[in-house]
């Protein structure tokens, strides 16, 4: 499933289409790692608690590597953050579907051109006929006492990869020449290195 969307990806960039592909190769040492997610139901003193406070499972954050694949069960609680506006949106599961969120080694790769996707989860919001209503807190009553479960996929290239820009045209055209650590004169890490300063 990775492999046609670096695939994608790299016919994006105007790179040759096995370039991401190569940097995922199972032989090389890597983070790659399958994980299960579970969100408890809250008793109804929690779901108070929750309702009262700010209403988040997680906060907003990053995955470290290229791309996340989060296999879902139909019941929202994702938020994605606007990168333009700063405001959070939902992230509605599709039936039949799985969500990709793009990861901070991709963002360092392309110079920041594809940016890091900044979720959270959270449950206080309702479904009122299939459409999100952020104004309301908690999931819909037919679905507070549902656990929330996910299992996702985390792609990281292989450890000894440096995360410098790649030589892209795209990139180039663009303007995405340098990520943060060339732009501001740091050492680049390689991906090992980056998730030891991640942890």
């Amino acid at each position: 499933m990775l492999d046609p969307l670096h695939t994608l990806l790299a016919i994006a960039l105007e790179l040759p289409e096995d370039f991401f592909v190569n940097l995922h190769q199972y032989k090389s040492k890597s983070e790659d790692h399958l994980r299960y997610m579970k969100y408890g139901k809250f008793s109804e003193q929690e779901q108070d608690t929750l309702a009262k406070g700010d209403g988040l499972w997680s906060y907003g954050h990053t995955d470290l590597g290229t791309l996340t694949l989060l296999f879902r069960q139909p019941v929202a609680a994702l938020q994605i953050k606007d990168h333009k506006t700063g405001d959070w949106k939902w992230a509605k599961p599709l039936d039949g579907s799985l969500t990709v969120n793009t990861c901070d080694a991709l963002s360092f790769l392309t110079g920041n051109y594809i940016k890091s996707t900044v979720h959270r989860v959270g449950c206080d919001f309702t479904l009122i006929d299939d459409v999100i209503d952020e104004q309301v807190s908690l999931p819909p009553r037919d679905q507070r006492h549902v656990d929330r479960l996910g299992l996702l996929y985390f792609a990281r290239p292989q450890n000894d990869l440096k995360l410098n820009t790649i030589d892209s045209p795209v990139l180039k055209r663009e303007g995405y020449t340098q990520n943060e650590f060339e732009r501001g004169g740091h050492p680049v890490p390689t991906m090992g290195g980056q998730q030891r300063y991640s942890s």
